[in-house]
């Protein structure tokens, strides 16, 4: 039996003219029955300041003005931006994230030295202006249990191999990952040289459709729907999570297995008829079937039936014919054969 998660992508957003594989993603998180995943990603190969941020995403033909309101809306609701933050310019949005990033990187690059963790020092560096003596000097002191609000941010391709190890093997289903997900996996898999070939993609949104009676099928839809609640839509691991309880509820409701939930039943493969009959107007595959069934298996036959026949029989005798009528007023009264 196949082994199921669930995933989902927050990303950023395109460029007029690019494709769905070039977006870029921001947050990964993957859900199995009794375990998690979760990353914040960090798409940019410069940003030391706002101004290097807004010229990464351009060159990378992400679209900066979305894409940071968004990010900062995805921040703020974190809790690791201020809430106002979202009505603010651009150019201060990119300046706080670009802020975020470098933290994350220091935080990450002290740990490996010290014998802090990189959330101690992520305390540390938020509440001494970034300064790294500084904050070295309280963690020896203090050791900040503190949870920090800043967060940890990863370069696509460790997020991306992260995520590729800890769901090999698995079937990786999302809500409208045909779409959306899967190509925006595959695209940031192939520029950073990882490979897919041991996963499988499901598309839990044409499932549904098949499965639920809904107005809408949207993922938050779907779920208040059925558990009569929301939950906090539009962020990855929740995203995930909620998707992997649907899955669950269908599952038990329609007395199948995740597998049989996205089992598709394949129709029996039909075998075309070949003869010279199809060239003539009106004649397809259907009619070819019971033309060959009265014993008229090519033009020569046909002709041979129309010269020993009057039109009344033909149309009597063919009578399941498509367009029958039609069909014999042409062939008595046009040279078609």
């Amino acid at each position: 039996m196949s082994k199921f998660l669930t995933y989902d992508l927050e990303t950023t957003f395109l460029q007029k003219g690019q494709k769905r594989p070039s977006q870029r993603m921001l947050e990964i998180a993957l859900n199995k029955a009794e375990s998690t995943f979760h990353k914040l990603v960090n798409p940019c190969e410069k940003y030391g300041s706002g101004e290097e941020l807004l010229s990464s995403l351009e060159d990378m033909k992400q679209h900066p003005d979305s894409t940071l309101r968004f990010w900062t809306k995805l921040l703020a609701e974190k809790k690791v931006l201020p809430s106002n933050l979202k009505r603010g310019g651009i150019v201060k949005q990119a300046e706080a994230i670009s802020k975020l990033l470098v933290r994350s990187d220091l935080a990450k690059k002290q740990a490996e030295y010290t014998d802090f963790s990189e959330t101690q020092w992520l305390y540390a560096l938020e509440n001494h202006h970034d300064k790294v003596n500084v904050s070295r000097q309280y963690l020896d002191k203090y050791e900040a249990k503190e949870k920090p609000k800043s967060m940890l941010f990863y370069n696509t391709k460790e997020a991306l191999s992260s995520a590729l190890t800890f769901g090999g093997g698995f079937t990786w289903v999302a809500h409208n990952g045909k779409s959306f997900d899967m190509p925006i996996v595959k695209g940031n898999c192939d520029r950073n040289g990882l490979s897919y070939k041991d996963l499988e993609f499901k598309d839990s949104l044409p499932m549904f459709r098949k499965k639920l009676d809904m107005d809408s099928y949207s993922q938050p839809n779907i779920y208040r729907n059925i558990f009569g609640t929301g939950y906090k839509a539009h962020h990855a691991l929740d995203d995930a999570k909620a998707l992997y309880e649907l899955l669950e509820y269908t599952a038990k409701e329609k007395n199948q297995s995740f597998e049989e939930l996205f089992k598709v039943k394949k129709l029996p493969c039909k075998i075309k008829l070949s003869s010279d009959l199809l060239s003539v107007k009106g004649i397809g595959q259907k009619s070819l079937v019971k033309l060959k069934a009265k014993g008229v298996h090519n033009k020569k036959q046909l002709d041979e039936y129309v010269s020993s026949h009057s039109q009344e029989e033909f149309m009597e005798e063919f009578k399941g014919v498509y367009r029958y009528k039609k069909l014999a007023h042409e062939l008595y009264n046009t040279a078609l054969i």
